[in-house]
């Protein structure tokens, strides 16, 4: 596999690779190079950069003159978003392989942005990536049948769609209610779930245990915070108003990501996500979450290699491969129904898994 990248790829004489979750991956993969599936615990070192960023923050805030807090307040939120885009390599192994050290750190830098690492795992590793915007996946959207009160207010706050209010800024903070939503949920018994979860994984008894543990964990966390910086003006500006800022960054990705795309009845990873195209400085220093297509085929890659598996995609996919301008990406979210319809089962396909 080396080798082959080494050459300048053509796929020109390529046939027409089959198409199907599985499938993709096995087109793309002797095209890439093997340290793209090599993990890379030297980012193990961004992560406490960035966490030292927050950490000097809160410091800093004791000192600061009041009108330099919201300064503070977006340094902080952007690099408690930057944590995010790590911790979510982190939980795919791409950083760190061991089992318990991977644990500990995803339990500092989840915990860090409020969210409890058995739920994440739970959630997003092993449902969302399974189940990719079909009626299974947890992080899709409502579909029309499941229109209720608390459904058409949910999506009137916190989602972007034609007839809500346009340019709604709530919608950025839907990182807020989506990790409470899914929190709370993990503690319903048995299949029952609230309303405003479109779906929830099944949790053991030893998991939910263990998001006990998380949750009182992240309060300790939030407890010594507030002894940090000496007082509840001073804790707002750090911690509801950073995690906020944190919230904005990472909405502007995973809506742009996933609700342009209709809920499916199939999982197929190039149909059902979107790749969004921003500043090449800013996609490096977000390290290459814009790619979100080529992280679902891929989720344990090194990112860096991410911007190559585009141009694959591009070359093999052009008629299946969503890539498109953050910009324009949110100005098509505010085209989108409130609710999607159900899909129907489609019809089997040659060579389709």
């Amino acid at each position: 596999m080396r080798g082959a990248m080494r050459r300048t790829v053509s796929t020109s004489n390529l046939e027409t690779p089959p198409v199907g979750a599985v499938r993709y991956v096995e087109a793309l993969c002797p095209l890439l190079p093997a340290d793209a599936f090599r993990p890379v615990p030297a980012r193990l070192s961004v992560l406490f950069l960035h966490l030292g960023v927050v950490l000097a923050g809160y410091w800093i805030t004791r000192l600061a003159p009041p009108f330099f807090l919201p300064v503070i307040t977006l340094i902080m939120g952007h690099s408690m978003a930057c944590i995010g885009f790590l911790a979510h390599e982190l939980s795919h192994n791409s950083i760190v392989t061991h089992r318990q050290f991977r644990y500990l750190f995803e339990l500092l830098f989840w915990g860090l942005i409020l969210i409890p690492p058995t739920v994440w795992r739970r959630v997003h590793n092993h449902t969302h990536h399974l189940q990719t915007n079909t009626l299974g996946d947890p992080d899709r959207s409502f579909t029309v049948e499941e229109r209720s009160r608390l459904t058409r207010w949910y999506t009137r706050i916190f989602y972007p769609y034609k007839s809500s209010f346009r340019w709604n800024p709530l919608v950025l903070l839907h990182l807020i209610p989506y990790i409470g939503r899914n929190v709370v949920s993990a503690f319903y018994p048995g299949g029952s779930k609230p309303a405003c979860v479109p779906n929830k994984p099944a949790y053991t008894s030893r998991e939910r245990r263990y998001v006990a543990l998380e949750l009182v964990i992240i309060a300790c966390f939030q407890i010594g915070i507030f002894w940090s910086v000496g007082t509840w003006w001073h804790f707002f500006w750090v911690s509801p108003a950073a995690y906020a800022v944190t919230s904005a960054v990472v909405m502007a990705y995973i809506f742009t990501n996933h609700f342009l795309n209709p809920v499916s009845a199939t999982h197929d990873q190039l149909l059902n996500t979107t790749t969004v195209s921003v500043n090449p400085w800013l996609d490096r220093i977000h390290h290459h979450f814009s790619h979100h297509t080529e992280h679902h085929l891929f989720p344990g890659m090194n990112s860096d290699f991410y911007p190559r598996v585009s141009r694959l995609l591009e070359e093999l996919y052009p008629d299946r491969y969503h890539r498109l301008s953050i910009g324009k990406a949110w100005q098509m979210l505010w085209n989108r129904k409130q609710f999607d319809e159900v899909p129907q089962r489609e019809p089997p396909v040659v060579g389709k898994l």
